[in-house]
């Protein structure tokens, strides 16, 4: 996901996406559990993803003094910095001696943590963003998305003893039981909830970036 002059843009191609996966999510609803968890481990990693892309986009975008969907023009200090040497102070932020390559580019692996909120507010309010106020407000809203998406991003990716506890261990947070297997557990409802816990997730993730975007 690119960075984008105007954050209605931004936004709506991380809507699109994440539509994508719903859709997909949804179509995979008759299948069995065996067939069916492949897809509820795509879809939660790749909502991370999505995710994570967003806020390094959306960071680069202010950087590139990009409007918000209000049309108002986003500030930040110091103003016309190159695209790479705005990576380099989120870098530095978080990694004090890290240093570009031989050409001057950021390695990619140096790059925060761009998936957490404290890293996005973190380096907007470095920079002097002018919107650091409402994206403080717009992570305000008890997501739990932000603390427990990761932690099963984490155990699709490396399925072992530990990320399976540490998944299944979140299901008190959502009225659930902890006896569930994680693919599960995302597909069942917290009591009188009309979504998934994964549909939930997907979202928070679109209505926080829309209050990020306005």
């Amino acid at each position: 996901m690119n960075h984008c002059k105007s954050l209605f843009k931004l936004r709506r191609r991380l809507v699109a996406r994440l539509e994508r996966l719903e859709r997909r999510l949804s179509a995979s609803a008759a299948l069995a559990p065996p067939d069916r968890d492949p897809v509820i481990s795509y879809v939660t990693i790749e909502s991370l993803n999505a995710w994570s892309q967003f806020a390094k986009a959306l960071y680069l975008s202010c950087m590139l003094n990009a409007k918000t969907e209000g049309r108002t023009t986003v500030g930040v200090v110091p103003s016309g910095v190159p695209l790479n040497d705005a990576v380099g102070l989120a870098i530095t932020r978080y990694k004090k001696y890290a240093t570009p390559n031989s050409s001057g580019v950021w390695d990619r692996r140096d790059e925060p943590a761009w998936h957490d909120p404290n890293v996005l507010l973190g380096v907007c309010q470095h920079v002097s963003c002018s919107i650091y106020l409402q994206m403080q407000a717009a992570f305000s809203l008890g997501q739990r998305v932000f603390l427990d998406l990761p932690v099963f991003r984490n155990f699709f990716a490396h399925r072992n003893r530990l990320s399976s506890r540490a998944a299944q261990n979140l299901g008190p947070q959502y009225l659930l039981p902890s006896s569930l297997r994680p693919s599960e557990m995302l597909m069942r409802s917290k009591p009188m909830a009309p979504a998934s816990v994964l549909e939930e997730w997907i979202a928070e993730l679109k209505i926080t970036a829309e209050l990020l975007c306005q």
